[in-house]
């Protein structure tokens, strides 16, 4: 038989723990917190550094970081590479972007610009740069297509056809048609030069790409203001409407004064009016020289420029280009055919009429950039327009500017 001392449960010892242990096994708790920490960061670094080397992707360019390049040329990259942390090839990743450079890679913007490389490996990207000077061709009598013609468009009102106006005519051309010649011209990359470098160009002092062509709208009716403009707005084209100041050029400068793509240039102060007895009968031919510099000056108060001038009606004289000159004009505008070439007049500049319903072959013929003396060319022009209705070869009697 058991003893009944031997079933009793042996006492539980009450162990005090002194302060020297619990501080022990704080400094332990503590210890461990600092090493996960430190393993945290380690294992962040070496996600992104190797032995002190970024993870970074890197890009390197070839050839020189600072090139000269020509308005209208085609951009070919000196080339680049590119490459992981671990020597993986990244060059086929490379994205390039330059607003200079168009997406066939036509240079189309003169001016300092910067070409940008980037590539992302890894969650990080690698970013270089390349500058760009791009300036203009100088005149090159060897080049086969030296003193090639360009078209200065001239039209007049744009309309909607699903409401079109009851009086229209050839100088009326449908939403569709513009729309479809503005695409065009997009599509296949043509440069709309500024006054001022037309003025060159005629001067002889550069060369433009041989894809230019300028656009005009007379008179800035209502029916351009209101279906032309959005259609040059949303196309990205740049155009000019020549403004008729006495009648809607204070309005149109407070409605549109931010506009981006249309500028607006004189169609005279008050001289598109009859009164005169030359050609359609402008007033302007009527006037004195003295008559003439007055009106055009006040044209050029308020529309705030002297880039360009379309005669009213295409009527001129001597005396009205002699008050055009005086007046500050770079350059000035007629009514009859032909395009604008090195060594023509400035004052006397011809104009392709793009009648309503030219279709875009048309189109695309008539701003065809033609070769030879602007003689040759003006009577040639004649008899390759001569079956289409759709683009005017002269200035017709029946045809208002």
């Amino acid at each position: 038989m058991l003893n009944s001392s031997e079933n009793r449960k042996a006492p539980v010892r009450n162990i005090k723990k002194s302060p020297k242990r619990l501080r022990l096994r704080r400094l332990i708790v503590i210890l461990l917190i600092a090493a996960a920490a430190e393993l945290s960061i380690i294992y962040y670094e070496s996600a992104h550094q190797i032995a002190g080397f970024s993870r970074k992707p890197v890009i390197e360019l070839k050839g020189d970081d600072n090139l000269t390049l020509y308005l209208g040329d085609k951009y070919k990259d000196p080339g680049y590479t590119a490459s992981a942390f671990n020597g993986k090839d990244l060059t086929g990743r490379v994205k390039v972007r330059s607003s200079a450079i168009r997406s066939d890679s036509t240079i189309m913007k003169t001016g300092n610009y910067k070409v940008h490389y980037t590539v992302t490996d890894n969650g990080q990207t690698a970013a270089k740069v390349r500058n760009i000077t791009v300036t203009y061709h100088k005149p090159d009598p060897e080049d086969p297509d030296h003193g090639h013609g360009i078209a200065v468009c001239m039209y007049h009102n744009v309309y909607d056809p699903d409401n079109p106006p009851l009086n229209v005519d050839s100088n009326y051309i449908s939403t569709d048609d513009l729309d479809a010649q503005l695409r065009y011209l997009v599509d296949n990359n043509y440069y709309f030069p500024t006054w001022k470098e037309l003025r060159r160009y005629i001067d002889g002092e550069i060369d433009l790409p041989v894809k230019s062509v300028v656009l005009t709208f007379d008179d800035c009716d209502k029916l351009f203001q209101q279906y032309g403009i959005p259609l040059l707005e949303k196309e990205d084209v740049r155009a000019t409407s020549f403004v008729i100041c006495t009648k809607n050029g204070k309005s149109v400068l407070k409605k549109y004064k931010n506009l981006k793509h249309v500028s607006f240039q004189s169609h005279s102060y008050d001289m598109h009016k009859p009164g005169g007895t030359i050609g359609h009968g402008g007033i302007f031919t009527a006037l004195t020289e003295e008559e003439g510099v007055k009106d055009l000056k006040k044209s050029i108060d308020m529309l705030g420029t002297s880039d360009a001038f379309a005669y009213p009606f295409g009527d001129y004289t001597d005396t009205c280009e002699e008050a055009v000159k005086e007046a500050g004009f770079l350059c000035a505008f007629t009514t009859e055919y032909g395009q604008v070439h090195p060594g023509d007049d400035p004052y006397l500049l011809p104009r392709v009429r793009i009648n309503g319903g030219c279709t875009v072959d048309e189109f695309a013929q008539a701003i065809q950039p033609d070769t030879g003396s602007p003689a040759e060319n003006a009577a040639g022009s004649d008899d390759s327009s001569a079956g289409s209705s759709a683009v005017a070869a002269e200035n017709s009697s029946s045809a208002t500017s």
